[in-house]
């Protein structure tokens, strides 16, 4: 058998997709994500020694794309196939019922949502086939695509293929966990660094050479206008069909990244202050990509303004370094950009980018640091009632109904006693302010993450503290 290449984060998918070939058939799978997640890689190496039909649609008319289908099975096949004798999706799915009468096979239709539409709709004519005359084919035929909503419709109720599929997935990008696995030969300071900066998109942390320091790997993938993830951001939003206005879209990043959480504010930022049920959709849109997130404070009412921000580094860090330099980047020395206007406020820039760290941290590693699962994870930041601003990084709920608050920092140096003694006392005059958790907490448990680690005294202390968990940066790239 050939060996399959290296995959991570998608054995569970890899697997169930070859049990699924292996069961009687036939068998329908929709696989989506957003471009560059690993849909196709996945794809390519799951089924080494299976007798598999691939083919890549593209964004041309679905006539174009039914005659190229037809070429490219006649060559694979080796049967003839004139276009002109197969003039719907129906007959080409009636000639992969045909072929799979012979062996097993399994049919990879990749960026599906192209096919989608007018009347030679795909989806309408494989119902057709699937329904009739499939039945007891060892037929497997996966359908993938990059445009989320369009795939999910697929799976919706009173669409075609409602009920028909035996199999569905939703890629994700990579936590920073498994795109530290991507760059094997960093520490883990330099992995959570390459995080900040590429993200979890395996195809923007494949671009990383494991012979070139990160400035050097930064500064030709990213900030160089010939830099390839320099050239997939700069048209990232254009990417996505069904996008009909990109600079408003980028506007609204833009905002995000000057620092902009709220809406109005976002609103305002991104020159549509009129428009904020404009700005609405858009947010909802780059959520449903995965590129915006928002959240609360922790307890907030339902009626609470959400904060925005950017959950996609390789964006965050594109809006806030690239954009605004563009200029200088195209006439100049992106090595000097990267050691004037990045470098000095890098540590600056992985201070909330570690506290996302952490939040998926917890999930992973919560039972080795002792402490319950979160049934929610949140922050909280305001003030008391003097008017001091109270910020708490971590404000959670936990499975077995204690609380717990922390503090994460990104640090140069060590961290001592000011971290517990700073949050309770926030926490004592946040209960003294009508905070009802807050006087919860004061009970509760304390989680403290320090990129540098902690002092001794501080370290000997918790280890006599059954409610206190310190966390540093290495703890969070254990095995």
């Amino acid at each position: 058998m050939a060996a399959l290449s290296p995959l991570v984060d998608r054995d569970q998918e890899r697997t169930e997709l070859q049990q699924l070939a292996r069961e009687p058939g036939p068998h329908l799978a929709i696989l989506y994500g957003r471009r560059q997640v690993g849909k196709t890689y996945l794809l390519g190496r799951t089924w080494p020694d299976a007798r598999v039909f691939y083919f890549l649609a593209a964004d041309t008319p679905a006539e174009l794309n039914r005659r190229d289908l037809l070429r490219e099975l006649a060559a694979w096949s080796k049967r003839d196939l004139n276009p002109d004798d197969y003039p719907t999706w129906r007959t080409v799915f009636r000639i992969f019922v045909e072929m799979a009468v012979e062996a097993p096979l399994v049919v990879i239709l990749d960026e599906f949502q192209y096919l989608l539409g007018g009347p030679d709709d795909a989806a309408s004519q494989l119902v057709a086939v699937w329904d009739r005359e499939a039945a007891g084919r060892p037929l497997t035929l996966v359908l993938c695509g990059s445009e989320v909503s369009a795939m999910e419709h697929l799976l919706a109720g009173g669409q075609p293929l409602y009920g028909r599929a035996s199999w569905s997935a939703r890629l994700h990008v990579f936590d920073y966990r498994d795109a530290a696995r991507m760059l094997p030969w960093c520490s883990a300071r330099e992995a959570a660094l390459y995080y900040g900066i590429f993200g979890g998109t395996p195809r923007y942390l494949v671009a990383a050479r494991p012979d070139a320091t990160l400035t050097d790997n930064v500064v030709r993938t990213v900030l160089s206008p010939r830099g390839e993830i320099h050239l997939q951001l700069l048209s990232l939003i254009e990417q996505e069909k069904g996008i009909r206005t990109p600079r408003e879209f980028r506007a609204v990043l833009a905002a995000i990244a000057a620092g902009r959480s709220e809406l109005n504010d976002i609103a305002q930022e991104a020159a549509l202050g009129g428009q904020p049920h404009v700005v609405r959709r858009i947010l909802q849109i780059l959520e449903d990509l995965e590129i915006v997130g928002r959240e609360r404070n922790f307890a907030a009412s339902a009626k609470a303004p959400y904060r925005y921000y950017l959950v996609d580094n390789a964006v965050a860090f594109w809006h806030r370094f690239v954009v605004p330099n563009r200029s200088r980047l195209s006439t100049g020395d992106a090595g000097e950009v990267w050691n004037n206007v990045v470098e000095p406020y890098l540590n600056d820039w992985m201070g909330n980018v570690f506290e996302r760290m952490v939040a998926q941290a917890y999930t992973r590693f919560h039972r080795r640091w002792g402490v319950s699962g979160a049934r929610s994870w949140a922050s909280w930041v305001g003030q008391d009632r003097n008017g001091r601003d109270i910020q708490v990084d971590v404000v959670s709920r936990l499975d077995d109904g204690t609380m717990l608050t922390g503090e994460i920092k990104w640090s140069s140096q060590p961290r001592g006693f000011e971290l517990h003694n700073d949050l309770t006392r926030d926490l004592d005059d946040l209960g003294r302010s009508g905070q009802a958790w807050a006087r919860e907490a004061q009970r509760g448990h304390f989680l403290y993450v320090s990129a540098a680690g902690f002092s001794e005294r501080f370290r000997d202390w918790a280890a006599t503290q059954a409610d206190v968990v310190l966390v540093t940066l290495d703890d969070l790239f254990v095995d």
